[in-house]
């Protein structure tokens, strides 16, 4: 079996015919259209790096539209379809919008890679903006977004809670506690590139993930930390995979016990599988395949895989009920989020302000407590502070101590940064049921979860995921004729194990902030 590490985010092919980030327009979103034949024209900078913006015009599209790449690895990366500019083109890099490149035209083919520095382009003085280190951040100011969530820079608040990051940590805390009655600032580094989860939304959601992926970091020597991280208006909530398996007792063993007991509790497991939708069930040959599992592992659990996905019209036995709501589908903090603000009360926008393109830097401490919050509000170019009695950072596993590490905050133990860690899996290959099998089927699907009765930390620390027809997992096509070319073309059954094993924190993993 082939070790694969494993991300909470839903995951597309391993590699991609294309570098893992998109072109970074300032426009109403686009979804990904599929990849073709591109050239690339390059720009390498430092001096030019976002939050600066560096466009291309050029005389095949028009001199007035600019034409959008993105900032990665040191240069801003533009990809360029060959049929479209197959005649050639010239063009012109165009910094912020406003200053074009001094000097000629640049006359190009469509072919092969197009690499200038900034020995060979210039530019007229501009006003200066804050440079900050992400690859691919997105610091977008349309009118859609702001017409979704309006924001207030007013820094003569005082808020009751400051939450930093909406994703799925920050975002159903600051709805909760906004909900709650409490006047709530919520800040978030990035945009808004979806208004809910991917797989709700038509197309080829696979490669979303690692096209919107924002490079924060680097490894040190002997490190592999994969990318995947997504700094955006809902965070990794609008990409993950939607599982939502409960821990295990003897997963959850080193933790606090209040922790442990909370989530036992009805405000724990419970409350939160309402709120992500928790899956009810997949019909009738999910639960013939569940039953004979059963039957044939007895040592082993075996349940339906606890996912999000939102059946409204079923009640627990999975009968159709009256047909009142719509499904949300897959939940996302980004949905969450913005179905507050369409809305006034209580549960509502009234007590709940969200900032997007806020790049949080430090925050400051009065009396040994936090007090205050500086951020660059990356769309005003221009630094803010908001003033909190409470600040809870919750931006992510990379980011929340790179902040605090940053502001000089500590805690009793002295381990903020220290013990990152994630869930590794081991993934079998994938193998074809034989027509003879009883799971058989082009039209099945499954998605089973089992696990040890008697595991523990030493024995049997495993889940098993179970798939039948994987291609299943999250599929939607508004085209008939596109779920024929693309789903109905395949009529193998096809089935896939995975092994989720337990991953305990090593303080040889730490975050250390330069």
């Amino acid at each position: 079996m082939e070790f694969v590490p494993y991300h909470s985010g839903s995951a597309g092919p391993l590699t991609e015919a294309e570098p893992a980030f998109v072109e970074s327009a300032p426009r109403p979103r686009a979804f990904l259209a599929a990849p073709v034949d591109k050239f690339y024209v390059k720009f390498r900078t430092g001096r030019f790096r976002p939050n600066h913006l560096i466009t291309i015009r050029n005389s095949v599209d028009g001199w007035s539209q600019d034409i959008h790449g993105a900032y990665h690895n040191g240069e801003w990366v533009f990809f360029l379809e060959k049929a479209r500019y197959r005649r050639g083109f010239s063009m012109k890099f165009v910094l912020d919008e406003s200053a074009w490149m001094e000097g000629p035209d640049i006359a190009l083919q469509a072919a092969g890679e197009h690499v200038f520095t900034e020995q060979n382009v210039s530019f007229a003085p501009t006003p200066p903006r804050y440079l900050h280190g992400y690859d691919n951040l997105r610091s977008d100011h349309n009118k859609r977004q702001q017409d979704a969530i309006p924001g207030n820079t007013d820094d003569s608040i005082d808020y009751d809670v400051i939450v930093i990051g909406s994703g799925m940590g920050g975002g159903i805390l600051a709805d909760a506690l906004s909900d709650l009655g409490r006047r709530v600032l919520m800040l978030e580094a990035g945009s808004l590139l979806y208004p809910t989860h991917i797989t709700n939304l038509p197309g080829d959601w696979s490669r979303m993930p690692s096209h919107h992926q924002v490079g924060h970091f680097i490894n040190e020597p002997g490190s592999d930390f994969l990318f995947g991280v997504q700094m955006n208006f809902g965070g990794r909530s609008v990409f993950w995979s939607g599982l939502i398996p409960r821990m295990h007792a003897w997963e959850t063993a080193p933790w606090p016990e209040n922790v442990r007991t909370y989530l036992a509790s009805a405000e724990g497991y419970a409350r939160a599988e309402k709120l992500m939708r928790k899956q009810l069930t997949l019909g009738t040959f999910q639960n013939q395949l569940v039953a004979a599992l059963r039957n044939a592992f007895p040592a082993y659990r075996v349940e339906d895989l606890p996912r999000s996905r939102h059946q409204p019209n079923l009640d627990q036995q999975g009968t159709l009920r009256n047909v009142i709501e719509t499904s949300s589908g897959t939940f996302s903090t980004a949905a969450l989020l913005l179905d507050s603000l369409a809305f006034h009360g209580s549960a509502g926008r009234d007590n709940l302000t969200i900032n997007l393109n806020h790049l949080v830097t430090q925050i400051e401490t009065s009396g040994g407590k936090a007090a205050a919050v500086v951020c660059q509000d990356l769309a005003g170019n221009q630094t803010r502070r908001y003033r909190a009695k409470r600040i809870v950072l919750s931006a992510g596993s990379l980011e929340t101590p790179r902040i605090a590490l940053r502001s000089g905050l500590t805690n009793a133990q002295h381990r903020i940064g220290i013990g990152l860690t994630d869930h590794p899996a081991f993934f079998s290959n994938s193998y074809e049921l034989s027509a003879g099998s009883p799971w058989a089927g082009f039209e099945n699907h499954a998605k089973v979860m089992m696990f040890h009765k008697q595991a523990a930390s030493t024995l049997h620390p495993y889940n098993v995921e179970l798939l039948i027809n994987p291609k299943y997992w999250d599929v939607a096509h508004a085209d008939d004729d596109v779920w024929r070319q693309q789903v109905g073309s395949d009529q193998r059954t096809m089935a896939r194990l995975q092994f989720v094993m337990a991953s305990a924190l090593d303080d040889g993993n730490r975050i250390v902030h330069r």
